[in-house]
Order: structure tokens, then C-alpha cells, then sequence
């Protein structure tokens, strides 16, 4: 465990307390069995890792794949670009892709706001299968055509539809406005700015070994055991790259970003800013859930508000959540909250409860 000594003692030993009880009250094969926490609350840190019934917890440096809080990555190192007059976040896309037929129709604040017209590829069983097969990934462009890219569903700005291959299409961007690789240009905008090394950007299936996950239960399939996420997934199923990283660096990085200027206000407001998603949420701790520009919003005004991203696939879930001050005295807290387990809805609700008892 690392703490902060100026981090109350009340608050470490109540959310010691909750955590593990968390972990003992999850239910079924994709339940978590140990987590990460890393939390900032204003100038204070404090991380700690956790385990059900007194097994060995992963250490604090332990890193995991964030999976789609990638999503979130890639639209801060995009608005920061945005700041400084690189790039015009409401302008067609044309002069970035121009190997895409539809970037004339869209802009970038579509397509970090899933409102761009795109398909995803989660339904899939061509996808499904293929991951568990072990097989190798689609290329991009394989990603685009499987999911008829070119063929928008809806017009731009229209309706709200989660799509990865929309982030596809936005680490692209990334890409060609910086002429970096995406795990460089990352670097460059979020990363070393606060002078943080341990991350990384997986490529390869090599590029697992050593990461912290959980035995896979999607991986293994309806009838098979859980199965060795670093022996058979390939981190090229996450179609618009993921981010390995502990949950330290993942606080650090979301709360210099809401709360340290890492992100100039202007850009932050509106990365913030967000409308509705359709639909209900059972069984997890969304009352109004809103979407902003690579941000899952809490809008309800009582339960928020509070944004970040939720991540989950083979191995494990990952969470990271911003929640700002709300009335004088309060401070503002970002909490970072990794899983081995495929449960997303119980890490939510862990990464929620952590921040209620950091504000009582």
C-alpha cells in the first residue's frame, strides 16, 4: 500500500473496508477477485491494492489494459490540439482522412462524441469469434469495411451510437495532425508533460506479458474455462489501440486534466459538455448518463456530476472518474480503479462508492 499521510486516516481505513467487502460481494465468473485503486483528492494521493480472502493483492505498480478509457486518451491529446489551433474541432474531416469517403460529411466533435453515423463492431460473431479463436486482428481498414464505415447509418450528428471504429478513425486523426505514431503522440500531448513512464501501448500479444489480468471467462467461452488472457488475445482487437498503464498514472492523468490545467479550460468544458444517451443502464450507478467528447457523463445534478470512462475486456475492468468540486470546501477528486474481473458494473459502483466516502 502508498499513502499519503496527509490523506485522512478515516477515509483510508473506511474504503479499505468497503473495497474488499466489494470484491467479496461479487457473483459469478466475471466478478473481480482482487483490484487497484488510485485516488487524487485535490493535492492528496493514495493508492492501494486489494484482494478477497486474504489473498496476495497486486501491487500499486501493477499495470492493466485501460481499454476504452483509450477513448478518453486519444480526445484530450486531440483537444489539446484543438487549444492550440492545430486542428478545428468542428470543421470536415476531409483534410485529415482524406482516404475516407465520408470525412467530408463529419467532423471530429462527431466522431469523439459517437454521433458520427458510425457502426460498431461489438455485435458482431465474426468478432467474437475470431478474438476467441486466438486468431490475429483484423487490419484497420478491415475494421472500416466489416463495419460498412463508408456507409454512414444515420447522418452525422443525428444520433448517438458507441463506436470504436469512430476512435479508429480519431487516432487516425491524432496520427496525421502530430506525424507521430499514436503511442508517441500520446506521449507528447498527456503523458510526458507530467512526466509519466510506465505506460505503454501494446501492440503485439508479446506486449501482455507482465500486465496484471484476471483468467478470462469471455475468452474461454460458453462451456471452457477461464482462459489465459496474455496466451491468446491480441491487443489489436481494440480497433482504435489501447493504453496499458497503472492506475496511478490513469489518476494522475484525468485529474491534471480537470483539475491541474493539463487541458486548457475552454477545451475542458467542452470535452465535458455532453448530451444524452438513450436507453437505461440496469445495474449500474448511471442515473442521467450523458456522453460528452470522449467522456461518459453523470448529468443527474444529484448524483453528479462526474465524468470519465468505464473500459472492460478479457481480463479485467478498468475505470477512471473525475468528480469536481461542487460546493465551497469540497476538493476536487479523480479516482482510478482497476479490476481483474469482466464485471464493469462492479467496478463502477466501486469507483463511485470510493468517491462518496472521499467527500464525507
Amino acid at each position: 500500500m502508498d499513502t499519503d499521510a496527509a490523506l485522512p486516516t478515516r477515509h483510508i481505513d473506511r474504503l479499505t473496508d468497503r473495497l474488499v467487502a466489494c470484491l467479496d460481494e461479487g457473483d459469478g465468473p466475471a466478478a473481480a477477485r482482487a483490484a487497484v485503486v488510485a485516488v487524487r483528492s485535490g493535492p492528496r494521493s493514495w493508492a492501494a491494492g486489494f484482494a478477497r480472502g486474504g489473498a496476495a493483492p497486486p501491487p500499486v505498480t501493477a499495470r492493466f489494459l485501460v481499454y476504452s478509457i483509450t477513448k478518453t486518451l486519444t480526445a484530450a491529446a486531440l483537444l489539446r490540439l484543438c487549444g492550440q489551433g492545430l486542428i478545428d474541432p468542428d470543421a470536415p474531416l476531409d483534410r485529415w482522412l482524406p482516404d475516407f469517403v465520408a470525412a467530408d460529411r463529419m467532423t471530429l466533435a462527431q466522431l469523439l462524441a459517437h454521433r458520427a453515423g458510425l457502426r460498431n463492431y461489438g455485435g458482431s460473431p465474426a468478432y467474437h469469434a475470431a478474438v476467441r479463436a486466438g486468431e490475429a486482428p483484423w487490419s484497420e481498414d478491415g475494421f472500416l469495411e466489416r463495419c460498412r464505415a463508408a456507409d454512414l447509418f444515420a447522418p452525422p450528428g443525428r444520433e448517438f451510437s458507441y463506436s470504436n471504429i469512430g476512435y479508429l478513425l480519431a487516432k487516425r486523426v491524432l496520427e496525421r495532425v502530430t506525424d507521430l505514431p499514436f503511442a508517441q503522440a500520446l506521449d507528447r500531448e498527456l503523458f510526458r508533460p507530467l512526466a509519466l513512464t510506465g505506460w505503454s501501448v501494446p501492440t503485439e500479444r508479446g506486449d501482455l506479458s507482465g500486465l496484471w489480468t484476471g483468467p478470462s471467462p469471455y475468452l474461454g467461452g460458453k462451456d471452457g474455462p477461464p482462459a489465459d488472457v496474455a496466451a491468446l488475445y491480441h491487443p489489436g482487437w481494440v480497433a482504435h489501440g489501447v493504453v496499458a498503464a497503472t492506475a496511478a498514472d490513469i489518476a494522475d492523468l484525468l485529474h491534471a486534466l480537470f483539475a491541474g490545467g493539463l487541458l486548457p479550460a475552454a477545451e475542458a468544458a467542452r470535452m465535458h459538455d455532453s448530451l444524452p444517451v438513450p436507453g437505461t443502464m440496469r445495474g449500474r450507478p448511471w442515473v442521467e448518463p450523458g456522453y460528452g467528447l470522449g467522456l461518459m457523463v453523470e448529468r443527474d445534478a444529484q448524483a453528479g456530476p462526474y465524468w470519465g470512462h468505464t473500459g472492460g475486456g478479457p481480463g479485467g475492468s478498468a475505470c477512471a472518474y473525475h468528480f469536481p468540486v461542487r460546493k465551497p470546501g469540497e476538493e476536487p477528486v479523480t479516482v482510478a480503479l482497476f479490476t481483474d474481473g469482466e464485471d464493469n458494473d462492479q467496478a463502477e459502483w466501486m469507483t463511485v462508492e470510493t468517491a462518496e466516502i472521499l467527500r464525507e
